[in-house]
């Protein structure tokens, strides 16, 4: 949890810090402070996983793109050790945020990127030529016709 979960409390921090500043009665702000407190110390209780590094495989350059725009959002660094494929992203991140966040999102972005791409070629091809139907499957070997 970590790294990345402290992330998410700092903004629940600003956002209580901000009621705190804003506050107009002192009882908003005891609560607003409590709060805060309750958040701080519930974060002191929390174990810290270390981060592992992953190797993930990527098909195509357009998902190494995706990924690793994502990678950026969550303000993760990127690599690749020499050798390795362009396609192969390294990262090092705590194995709980990969699996609850970053992987399931990459998934869902990358299932509309597929759509989307798929979309464009079925277009293009259209344009090309109308196609109809897709090519014919023969059975068995092929026989010549004079």
């Amino acid at each position: 949890m970590g790294y990345y979960v402290s992330m998410d409390m700092l903004e629940k921090i600003k956002k209580i810090e901000a009621l705190i500043a804003s506050s107009k009665s002192e009882g908003e702000k005891h609560a607003a402070t409590l709060a805060k407190n309750r958040i701080l110390e519930r974060h002191k209780q929390e174990p810290v996983e270390k981060p592992l590094e992953y190797t993930i495989h990527l098909g195509n350059e357009w998902k190494k793109k995706l990924f690793v725009a994502l990678c950026n959002k969550f303000q993760i660094q990127t690599y690749r050790y020499k050798r390795q494929k362009r396609t192969t992203a390294m990262l090092r991140a705590n194995p709980t945020f990969v699996n609850n966040t970053l992987w399931p999102e990459f998934n869902k972005y990358a299932a509309l990127l597929e759509d989307l791409v798929q979309d464009i070629i079925n277009d293009l091809i259209n344009k090309i030529h109308d196609v109809k139907e897709e090519e014919v499957v023969i059975a068995g070997e092929l026989t010549e016709t004079p």
